[in-house]
């Protein structure tokens, strides 16, 4: 199942809340991505390492693991009352723990660079794996039963925090007019509609002041801008790269 999918949820509520389920992992996924990414940099540059390192600590403790223990206190024993979603239940338990390993190694001040990058990966794509089943398949079975309110199931569960600005490196800040080489890319086109604003949103906010990222879309993104300079009270500077017919590229700044 993905979030294209079309869910029979029991009433209204649960249909509402599953899209906002969805709507906020994509943007904790967009934030990893972004995080990831630029811990990549940091290791392979040798520059700004603690900052990143520090920048994916306070994402992982302040935003993963409150969500990880709040599923495990409440929304996974509630979900093996329920035929198709106790089938996930033993699995999801068991990376959810693997997570919060990694959410303390990511903590490790004396980790070395390599180590940290390889850290960051690795909880990025476990969290991809993880929320996948949890929003296309336990969470539509769940608002698919009568007998559960997914909406109740969720109230415990933390909100997507507002992203600190990580500190700027490299050209971050300066007026020269240069660009680091390594700026993170998120390529959308491949991301379900539904989730594709959401996810930038995400990425854009763990970009740190001073710094950019690459955005690749299908199409020119004016609405998706709209809602960016919007969402950082306008402190966003927007450079096209490439304008179609394949592809469109954007370097989107946060000033």
């Amino acid at each position: 199942m993905t979030s294209n999918d079309v869910v029979m949820a029991s009433n209204a509520a649960d249909a509402d809340t599953l899209e906002q389920q969805r709507q906020a992992v994509a943007e904790l996924m967009g934030r990893v991505a972004a995080l990831d990414a630029g811990m990549l940099k940091a290791a392979t540059s040798g520059t700004g390492v603690d900052e990143a390192r520090t920048a994916v600590a306070a994402f992982a403790t302040g935003d993963v693991e409150p969500w990880l223990e709040a599923a495990r206190k409440k929304l996974l024993p509630e979900a093996l009352n329920v035929g198709r979603a106790r089938l996930l239940v033993e699995g999801l338990a068991g990376e959810s723990r693997v997570m919060s390993q990694l959410v303390k190694r990511v903590n490790t001040t004396g980790a070395d660079a390599v180590n940290a990058a390889a850290d960051t990966t690795a909880l990025r794509v476990l969290m991809e794996v993880f929320f996948g089943k949890v929003t296309d398949m336990l969470m539509p079975a769940l608002a698919e039963d009568s007998s559960v309110s997914l909406a109740d199931l969720v109230a415990d569960l933390p909100t997507v925090s507002a992203a600190p600005a990580p500190a700027a490196g490299g050209h971050a800040g300066c007026s020269c007019g240069e660009h680091d080489t390594e700026e993170p890319e998120l390529d959308v086109r491949q991301i379900p509609h539904a989730i594709r604003h959401a996810t930038v949103f995400g990425a854009f906010d763990a970009v740190a002041d001073g710094e950019s990222m690459i955005l690749v879309a299908h199409h020119d993104p004016v609405p998706l801008l709209h809602q960016l300079a919007d969402r950082s009270g306008g402190h966003i500077q927007v450079e096209y790269l490439e304008q179609g017919p394949e592809a469109w590229r954007l370097r989107l700044s946060k000033i």
